[in-house]
């Protein structure tokens, strides 16, 4: 890649606010779903849908790797790595996915599948963090 090349896409990428800003998600429990989110700078928490969302309901304030949707929930900052959120009524905790794997390495999970030593993270974050 030719310098200017370069130049220009880092000229962009910086000039994007949603592309510039680095955003930690937050995971709550995995399974039966992996119900995830990331807050803004404001603390404004965003739930992630792999899904369209309906049009005329929902729209992606950020597209990444699936669509973003903004709440007016604010987020409660436990500690960097757990946050909590008060969703559809419940209050909800949601850890960091760099905690989950720390956890996960710290306490492996013996796999019982013939080919695969693969740990999903299956577990629940709570106000003391992620429990497997």
């Amino acid at each position: 890649m030719g310098l200017m090349k370069r130049l220009l896409l880092t000229l962009l990428l910086f000039a994007s606010p949603v592309l510039a800003e680095k955003y930690t998600i937050y995971t709550t429990e995995r399974p039966p779903s992996s119900w995830s989110g990331i807050i803004d700078s404001e603390g404004y928490y965003y739930w992630f849908t792999n899904g369209i969302p309906p049009a005329e309901k929902h729209k992606c304030d950020i597209l990444s790797q699936g669509c973003w949707i903004k709440t007016n929930e604010k987020a409660e900052i436990i500690s960097k790595d757990i946050i909590k959120v008060n969703r559809y009524g419940t209050e909800r905790y949601f850890c960091s996915e760099e905690h989950i794997q720390a956890v996960n390495k710290a306490n492996p999970k013996p796999t019982y599948l013939r080919y695969s030593s693969h740990d999903h993270g299956y577990g629940k974050c709570t106000k003391d963090g992620w429990v497997r």
